[in-house]
């Protein structure tokens, strides 16, 4: 090996090894601190679930309930570590003002909104006042975590809210059997456009997340501009004459054909029994209705019905 010929050399060779000892020292003790930081995370995770296991058995709470609660949790305190900066509060943003916070919002969920395809028209050729409302939109939205076996809602009930989902495994069913639920689309968008009555259960079959979009909160939002109301009113009295056309009455309608909204209303195609269905406004847009519609104003009269041959 080289050795060092002068006292200038000497001095060098000390002052890189003293930077390499410097470097060396500092990597090992981040290292030792990460693997602490996981250690300690681990030791409080076994301690709450050791908590949890005895706090289930001195109440005898029932094995079934038990693993399902227990799973749930598992899930959300595996959620809470990953999602720190993606979806919890992150105190930082405190400081945006409202009109940046709603457009960052709305960012954050572009994709899941375009998947009305009202909203997809919208924002083609969006102008400033469109944009406005369209960040409004993102105030409408919340997410929800469901158990396994969750009943996120039950036939017959009042539909406040359209569901997409985020991930886990979701379940329909109607008199047509049980179908699963992909995240093309979002369910129970019917009551976006007219008072609705849920037509099936919507069940969670595993630990998942949803977004939930707030109807009557969506709506006020369409309403702030004479364009987008008349987009959004279009596109309810479409969708409505579609589902009627169809003939069957689910919250999970799909009309691959309503791909365009061009803001001109389109008189239904055939007369719809819905009350407040008139003026070519959509029936949501219109006023609200306290009170949940009753299922025979909802689905259409065999009797009434016309003949399309």
């Amino acid at each position: 090996p080289l050795q060092p010929t002068n006292t200038t050399e000497m001095l060098l060779n000390c002052v890189i090894a003293f930077r390499a000892l410097i470097t060396t020292a500092t990597l090992i003790s981040t290292m030792s601190d990460l693997i602490a930081g996981l250690r300690s995370l681990r030791e409080d995770e076994a301690t709450q679930f050791r908590l949890l296991r005895r706090f289930l058995a001195q109440n005898s709470i029932p094995h079934e309930v038990s693993h399902k609660v227990t799973q749930f949790l598992q899930h959300q305190f595996a959620k809470s570590q990953k999602a720190r900066s993606s979806d919890l509060r992150v105190p930082l943003l405190d400081l945006l003002s409202r009109p940046l916070f709603r457009e960052l919002q709305f960012e954050r969920h572009r994709t899941s909104l375009c998947k009305l395809p009202v909203l997809k028209a919208l924002l083609e050729a969006p102008d400033i006042q469109t944009l406005e409302v369209m960040h409004s939109t993102s105030n409408s939205l919340c997410q929800l975590v469901a158990a396994a076996q969750d009943i996120i809602f039950l036939s017959g009930s009042h539909a406040s809210s359209s569901y997409l989902k985020l991930s886990g495994t979701l379940t329909y069913y109607d008199d047509a059997g049980a179908i699963e639920v992909d995240n093309r689309c979002w369910v129970a968008e019917a009551c976006l456009w007219t008072p609705w009555i849920h037509m099936g259960e919507f069940e969670a079959k595993e630990v998942s997340d949803l977004l939930c979009l707030d109807a009557d909160c969506f709506c006020e939002a369409l309403s702030k501009t004479g364009s987008t109301q008349q987009a959004a009113s279009a596109y309810a009295m479409e969708f409505l004459a579609a589902m009627q056309k169809s003939g069957r009455w689910t919250d999970i309608f799909v009309d691959h054909d309503l791909n365009s909204v061009d803001g001109e209303a389109e008189s239904p195609k055939m007369d719809l029994p819905l009350p407040g269905f008139c003026g070519g406004f959509c029936p949501r847009l219109v006023r609200k209705r306290p009170h949940a519609p009753r299922l025979q104003s909802i689905l259409p009269d065999e009797s009434d019905e016309p003949d399309l041959s």
